[in-house]
């Protein structure tokens, strides 16, 4: 059930299928013989492969309004140019997992040029639109920044949420369930989601490589997965890479660069969907490296190089936390039997968040 998970290569999936059948739920005209449109059925084959072998894919032909994107990513990087006060001024706190994050403020006391630095970014996060069905706090902007920041961030996670609900059909069909609806019901992904936006900042940096190790890479994101369902990222340049076999990932060899595809996105599953496939879909092990502005060659004797800036914007997509993840009937059977009890999305991603913490 399990893929072998043995290729390095990103599959691209072209889901205008996905999005044909978006528009025939929303103007009435669907009908369950349009589930047997043979290319609706290869886009689900083609992400069951996926995501059983790679835990990633980039989807092109989505639909989504590239100008929305654009304006995303540009207002992004205005904000990460303002004051340090401006943009500190909504910060995450105990009470409020949301707003703005340095490496400094993670703990992390080193210079973004350090030869060390791992994990030299920064971060402003938000949460949903609801926050009385979600049970999170309210959304929350900085005063000083310009309203065109808090409108661009407020679009592209509007259109996050139509694009996760198309690729959630995508994940029925893949899982064949009995419902192509069937995460968007009442209490699984509705207005009660608890979906999360994250731009990001890596400032251009110099560093420098050893003469003893030149293959060492220097880490902007140290290796992780992700928590929830699934995570939307856009991407304004290379630098993301892939592991797919955890054990070695200590062995550079063992990481594969995934290519920047400027007009598609790149969706990973988290570790809850893991869970909710009883292992069959894979939670993959990823990191963020600086890449070197322009050509890879050194950019003086001494092996100093100075990375590109990159943006990029993460949806975390993350269900009602009331959900109840027990894995599929469709994911279990006598020679798999199910790896894991019943247990809502809250206490899963509160245990997880623990544990990545060091708690118990």
């Amino acid at each position: 059930m399990v893929g072998s998970r043995s290729s390095a290569s990103l599959p691209i999936i072209d889901i205008t299928p996905l999005v044909r059948l978006d528009e025939l739920i929303a103007d009435g005209s669907f009908g369950l013989h349009h589930l047997q449109n043979e290319q609706l059925k290869a886009v689900a084959e083609q992400i069951s492969h996926a995501v059983e072998t790679v835990g990633f894919f980039a989807v092109t032909h989505h639909g989504v309004d590239l100008s929305i994107v654009k304006d995303a990513l540009d207002e992004s990087k205005n904000f990460f140019d303002l004051e340090p006060k401006i943009k500190g001024s909504v910060s995450m706190t105990n009470t409020y997992p949301y707003g703005y994050e340095n490496y400094e403020s993670l703990g992390i006391k080193r210079s973004a040029t350090s030869a060390d630095g791992i994990d030299s970014k920064e971060t402003f996060s938000i949460g949903p639109q609801n926050s009385t069905k979600s049970g999170m706090p309210p959304r929350q902007f900085p005063q000083d920044a310009p309203d065109t920041f808090s409108l661009a961030l407020t679009n592209y996670f509007d259109i996050m949420e139509h694009l996760a609900r198309i690729l959630y059909r995508g994940f029925a069909l893949a899982l064949q369930l009995e419902d192509v609806n069937w995460f968007l019901r009442e209490g699984i992904f509705d207005d009660g989601h608890q979906c999360a936006l994250r731009i990001l900042n890596y400032p251009s940096i110099k560093y420098r490589k050893s003469s003893e190790d030149r293959s060492k890479v220097h880490i902007r994101a140290g290796a992780h997965t992700d928590y929830g369902a699934m995570t939307i990222l856009k991407s304004g340049g290379p630098g993301l890479q892939l592991n797919l076999s955890p054990k070695t990932a200590d062995d550079e060899s063992s990481w594969f660069d995934v290519p920047h595809i400027p007009d598609a996105f790149i969706i990973n599953l988290g570790d809850l969907m893991q869970r909710w496939t009883n292992d069959r879909w894979m939670s993959t092990l990823h990191r963020v490296i600086a890449v070197a502005d322009g050509d890879s060659s050194d950019k003086d004797d001494d092996g100093v190089f100075e990375s590109a800036r990159r943006q990029s914007i993460a949806f975390f997509v993350n269900i009602n936390g009331r959900a109840t993840i027990l894995p599929f009937d469709s994911c279990v059977n006598e020679e798999h039997p199910s790896q894991y009890e019943a247990i809502t999305a809250s206490e899963y991603l509160i245990r997880r968040h623990a544990q990545s913490m060091g708690m118990k």
